[in-house]
């Protein structure tokens, strides 16, 4: 036989075996992978649990928000949700909380001075302006950052609805449109709000009544759908559920303008820290305007 010939052979022999050899490398690498991956998500998912936390992300979305990025590795990963869902006081991260301070942090919504929340198109109760000149500085589409909010994690959003007077009790007030525990709804912004939550308010430089009318006109269509923290970033009109700064992103994505934060600390999903870390909308400063 050729020696040629037989040394083709034993070359193609070779490079089949080594081919092989690859494969259940890869194959073995593969199933570690998955494995790491499904556990890191029962371990994240048991601690939203835990904690109280909303969290309703699917194995599918944890998985394709890795296989997307470029982290090192599953545990580094994990560790970004970590930091994402530990609670915060006044947007700062703190390594515990003692449970009186936990206690408060979860039910902020719920909370006897929360009346701002989920209060559709009236006015349940005198709100107060005496403090802030926000009556005159909100506009709509203005969106309200709240460092206190999204159940004492990641803060919160709510898009600015516009000024409306109340004829029962002659006052003019600000409402929002905000995702929260009581789904997709209305609230009122007052002085008290700011200060409770430690509220900040930003806007889009050059944003005109247009793009204010028809980012409402998006919020306003999914009033009343179900508040759902999936950690996805979905934008269309006929989602069935959103979560608060996902709302305020798709809002603006629909009107040719992305908010997130495009640096390497970008958080899973569309975090409000991403949108404050965004540099695209800009603070609005809240003056002090009482007397004293």
């Amino acid at each position: 036989m050729n020696r040629n010939y037989i040394k083709t052979i034993l070359i193609l022999v070779l490079s089949i075996v080594v081919s092989l050899s690859s494969l259940s490398t890869t194959i073995a690498w593969a199933n570690t992978l998955q494995n790491d991956l499904r556990s890191s998500y029962n371990e994240l998912t048991n601690y939203a649990l835990e904690n109280n936390i909303p969290l309703n992300m699917s194995y599918d979305q944890f998985a394709k928000e890795y296989n997307s990025g470029s982290y090192s590795s599953v545990k580094k990963y994990t560790d970004v949700y970590y930091n994402l869902l530990k609670p915060s006081l006044n947007n700062r991260f703190v390594p515990s909380l003692t449970s009186d301070e936990r206690i408060s942090i979860r039910s902020s919504l719920g909370s006897p001075f929360s009346w701002q929340y989920n209060t559709g198109t009236s006015l349940p109760r005198k709100a107060n302006y005496s403090k802030y000149n926000l009556l005159s500085v909100c506009q709509p589409g203005d969106l309200i950052y709240e460092a206190k909010g999204g159940f004492g994690i990641t803060g919160h959003i709510a898009i600015v609805e516009g000024k409306f007077y109340d004829p029962i009790l002659r006052q003019y007030y600000i409402r929002v449109i905000e995702a929260n525990q009581y789904g997709v709804c209305r609230g009122v912004l007052d002085d008290d709000r700011i200060d409770r939550q430690n509220g900040h308010l930003y806007r889009l430089p050059g944003i005109d009544n247009t793009m204010q009318n028809n980012i409402i006109y998006f919020c306003k269509g999914q009033l009343g759908k179900p508040y759902w923290l999936d950690l996805a970033k979905d934008t269309g009109f006929y989602e069935s559920n959103w979560y608060c700064s996902e709302l305020a992103y798709a809002a603006y994505m629909n009107q040719g303008v992305n908010i997130e934060t495009k640096s390497f600390f970008n958080e899973p999903g569309v975090s409000p820290r991403d949108i404050m870390r965004g540099r695209v909308v800009f603070e609005i400063p809240v003056y002090i305007t009482e007397i004293k």
